[in-house]
């Protein structure tokens, strides 16, 4: 029988999924001719500072799902604002590294309103039992979009679609 110890062990860690997701971002980028930097958490919001071929400069914030079955993202109120043309998002599934990681890149501009608009319909509809949602810091950006999506955002499906594997777009 495993220890508990051992079972803690082969656990992945949090933080060093979330660093996979990073340095997978940054090794796309350097395959396409970019100069990628981490910024190793020294950075508020941006996880990866990146320089086109063409010499446009960008901002990455970099979050990473483990599992295959990942069907959103998490993000905060704070990635509500701070919407601007250089700055993206990078959603990386890592598929428990059992096939080749899904990665999303949707600029800020889409992302910020969308997940504003999405926490203000949440918290007009009623929660399972019928009661009133709690304000909460905590958003989620769906992949795999919800049917109750499909009415709030009907174009989200292929605007999803659009920015998958799309590392063109940073050019």
């Amino acid at each position: 029988m495993k220890s508990m110890a051992h079972e803690q062990n082969n656990k992945i860690q949090k933080q060093n999924i979330g660093n996979a997701g990073e340095y997978y971002i940054a090794a796309r980028l350097s395959a396409l001719n970019f100069v990628a930097t981490i910024t190793l958490g020294r950075a508020e919001k941006y996880d990866i500072l990146a320089l086109s071929p063409s010499g446009r400069a960008i901002k990455l914030s970099v979050k990473t799902a483990y599992k295959e079955t990942a069907k959103a993202f998490p993000l905060s109120a704070k990635d509500e604002d701070g919407a601007s043309n250089d700055f993206y998002y990078a959603f990386v599934r890592l598929n428990q590294f059992n096939k080749e990681p899904d990665l999303w890149i949707i600029p800020s501009k889409v992302v910020a309103p969308l997940i504003k608009r999405s926490q203000k319909i949440w918290m007009r509809t009623l929660g399972r039992k019928g009661q009133q949602h709690k304000e909460t810091a905590m958003r989620q950006l769906p992949i795999i979009v919800p049917e109750t999506w499909h009415k709030f955002y009907p174009n989200w499906v292929e605007k999803v679609d659009q920015y998958y594997n799309n590392l063109k777009q940073l050019k």
